[in-house]
């Protein structure tokens, strides 16, 4: 399955400058329809940007070598990404089926959802979850990925957002 998400590139989206270890820089996905683009902003790139276009974002910084893959983003951007897939109005693209779902998982595992039931509708499952913080339930559709599926949305969940799932 081809999911066309980008790692970072660890250049500016904005003015092309290279970013070195130890930047601090914004990093932005942007909805494109059939998926999610990641891009990355300098500080004052980020400050001139399209703030209506992005989806979801978060501020981060280029790991240097001698530091070990770890959580660059906190809870509350997996979160934040979370809310903004489980808003959207209306049928959602399988991409981000597959997304919300993985959050869903990721989320709870965090303990910051909490598990209250399976219901099966129209031949589907569905995981009702409750962010009980803002007293908010969620039916999260399970998009019975296979396991080859799953390690894929989780590994490309772990480069845009540079966290281990």
């Amino acid at each position: 399955m081809d999911w066309n998400i980008q790692k970072s590139t660890r250049q500016c989206a904005g003015c092309s400058r290279q970013l070195a270890e130890g930047d601090e820089h914004f990093s932005a996905l942007f909805d494109r329809g059939t998926l999610f683009e990641r891009q990355d902003f300098c500080p004052p790139c980020w400050q001139a940007r399209d703030a209506a276009a992005v989806f979801s974002f978060w501020k981060t910084r280029i790991p240097t070598r001698e530091e070990e893959r770890k959580l660059l983003v906190d809870d509350s951007v997996l979160l934040d990404f979370f809310l903004r897939l489980t808003s959207e109005e209306g049928e959602l693209p399988e991409h981000k089926v597959k997304f919300r779902y993985i959050l869903a998982l990721v989320l709870l595992r965090k303990k910051i959802l909490k598990f209250i039931d399976i219901l099966r509708e129209d031949r589907r499952e569905f995981l009702v979850l409750r962010y009980a913080k803002e007293k908010l339930d969620f039916r999260i559709l399970d998009p019975g990925l296979t396991e080859e599926e799953a390690d894929t949305v989780k590994d490309d969940l772990a480069q845009i957002l540079n966290v281990e799932v």
